[in-house]
């Protein structure tokens, strides 16, 4: 991602308050980027299933009009709330029945550079609730992907992205470096604080070890992990104390160094051994996106 000038806001119709609107005026008053508002509702009124049996043409045809102009209406209303602050928009408006292939499709004709669309909170267990439409387009959408959570960005928050530097794919290597600059050009537009994150698991070879043996292993482990992680930053702006290397759980330590600097966002990668592929159907990125405190940033090489 090397510019932000054009944004398919995917807008959910369910709620009173849609946070990833107010997140694409953030961006579009920074970046001076066109908008693009979509919606997508299936309309069982088009099935023509036997339940309909014996209901003329005609009534089909209103309920149909009154639909879509429901959702019409509701997308004028972004548009002239944009139009207010000169942000050149547009409307889209489908009713296929599977979303993420909707908003794909809507993504291949329009051509953004970004695309938002809101998680769902579920507020009982205060927690963002990854649906399977939002894995699908983890897994499928090429353009960039901001999951946006509930939640205005904090003015001086953070932008932090989660690297592996000890792989030996020369993929991996080509998305990491797609995440640091893509981590530069939010903190740069948005004026956050640049971050990268690498977390490591210790092990101590032996069975038994004794004390110093074992403090000697850990120091060679971090060490060997510090000296990949400059190398992979090399050339990138991250000033000292916007570089944490921390050892333990990758879950509980990403999310505590998220909120221990105020993070606004979190660029991750959807490829190879990064840290949202270890499991991209499984529990470690469910729990990182789940638990995740801020927006989720995903980006492909």
């Amino acid at each position: 991602m090397d510019k932000i000038e054009s944004i398919l806001v995917v807008v959910d119709p369910t709620v009173d308050r849609d946070f990833a609107v107010d997140k694409a005026k953030q961006i579009a008053n920074a970046t001076s980027s066109r908008v693009r508002f979509f919606i997508n509702n299936s309309n069982t009124l088009g099935d023509h299933s036997y339940i309909y049996e014996g209901i003329d043409g005609e009534f089909f045809e209103t309920q149909r009009r009154l639909y879509e102009e429901h959702y019409q209406k509701l997308l004028a209303n972004l548009v002239e709330e944009f139009s207010a602050d000169n942000i050149e928009t547009s409307t889209a408006f489908t009713e296929q029945h599977h979303l993420a292939e909707s908003i794909i499709a809507q993504a291949d004709e329009y051509k953004p550079d970004l695309v938002l669309k809101s998680t769902h909170h579920h507020s009982v267990i205060e927690r963002s609730l990854i649906t399977n439409t939002d894995w699908r387009l983890i897994r499928k959408c090429l353009t960039p992907l901001l999951l946006v959570k509930p939640g205005l960005w904090s003015d001086d928050g953070s932008v932090v992205t989660a690297v592996d530097p000890l792989h030996s794919k020369a993929a991996q290597n080509k998305l990491d470096h797609a995440l640091l600059a893509g981590t530069e050009l939010v903190a740069r537009t948005f004026k956050f604080k640049p971050c990268v994150f690498h977390s490591y698991y210790p092990f101590v070879s032996t069975m038994f070890p004794t004390g110093g043996e074992s403090a000697e292993h850990l120091d060679r482990i971090r060490q060997h992990h510090s000296e990949h992680l400059k190398k992979l930053i090399e050339g990138y702006d991250f000033a000292d104390d916007g570089i944490k290397l921390s050892e333990g759980d990758l879950v509980p330590e990403l999310i505590r160094y998220l909120q221990s600097v105020q993070a606004n966002i979190l660029v991750i990668g959807a490829l190879s051994r990064n840290v949202i592929e270890r499991a991209i159907i499984g529990n470690t990125a469910e729990k990182i996106l789940e638990d995740c405190p801020c927006d989720v940033l995903v980006l492909k090489s």
